[in-house]
């Protein structure tokens, strides 16, 4: 079953988290897997075609991904013979005063067209094609479900954002006596952890500064040791809106569990 979850957000977008960004296993899915969508109430025909379009487009990466890493090794072998054939090709055709200078920023050039060529030819093959129209068909057919724990999410998500920067900062650097609090859910430590990768996944692909912050702050986290210097980094960030701390806050309490 392909669980996927919509995370509700206060002035701010919407979080919609899947498996669909796991390229490693969008070849394992059949074709009448199920698809089901988390959320903590209903949800209206916006709200819908919102989490529609976030999830086609996750299908759109994932296949485009899943496709070039199987034809990684044919695509890397014509490159190679791009290369060969361009260079000595050139070395023949052309006299210049400087042996192999041109020869092999042509060769380079040429590899790199054919490469992105391949590439783009690639994610339009049939194989591409119709695993993402598996894909979609699937996730439009979804079921949705109502999982009210999934607001005690929501709630720690907006209650950060709204904290003071100042002290969610210090809490997060271990600078604060306050510590960062918990998040109040009642239900499977499973499906935290799996919000929790599923976060840290979406993060990493559409976020890379504020995941790699969180990951910072999760191995300083660990040590049990304060840092002055991260508090006032983080702060400064969050001040210029450069960093969403409460998402970060987020992210650091899933990894903690």
């Amino acid at each position: 079953m392909i669980t996927c979850y919509l995370l509700q957000r206060q002035n701010k977008e919407n979080l919609t988290l899947s498996p669909y960004l796991d390229t490693n296993r969008v070849g394992n899915w059949s074709e009448d897997e199920q698809v089901v969508l988390k959320s903590s109430g209903m949800l209206t025909k916006n709200q819908k075609d919102e989490v529609s379009y976030a999830l086609y487009a996750a299908i759109d990466f994932s296949v485009d991904r899943w496709i070039q890493n199987k034809q990684y090794i044919p695509r890397l072998l014509i490159s190679a013979v791009v290369f060969t054939a361009s260079y000595f090709f050139m070395s023949l055709a052309i006299r210049d005063p400087l042996p192999m200078v041109d020869e092999l920023l042509i060769s380079g050039g040429l590899v790199v067209l054919a490469w992105s060529y391949l590439a783009k030819k690639d994610t339009r093959s049939s194989v591409a094609q119709r695993r993402r129209y598996e894909l979609k068909l699937r996730c439009g057919e979804r079921e949705q479900e109502i999982d009210e724990q999934l607001f005690a999410v929501e709630s720690f998500l907006d209650e950060a954002s709204s904290t003071d920067p100042l002290e969610l900062s210090n809490s997060l650097a271990l600078v604060s006596s306050e510590p960062l609090k918990p998040i109040s859910y009642d239900g499977s430590n499973e499906t935290l952890k799996e919000l929790g990768d599923l976060l840290a996944r979406y993060l990493s692909l559409y976020n890379k500064s504020l995941y790699r912050m969180a990951l910072k702050v999760h191995n300083q986290r660990m040590q049990r040791k304060k840092d002055e210097r991260l508090a006032a980094r983080l702060f400064h960030q969050s001040m210029q809106k450069r960093l969403d701390i409460g998402l970060l806050a987020l992210l650091v309490s899933l990894m903690e569990l």
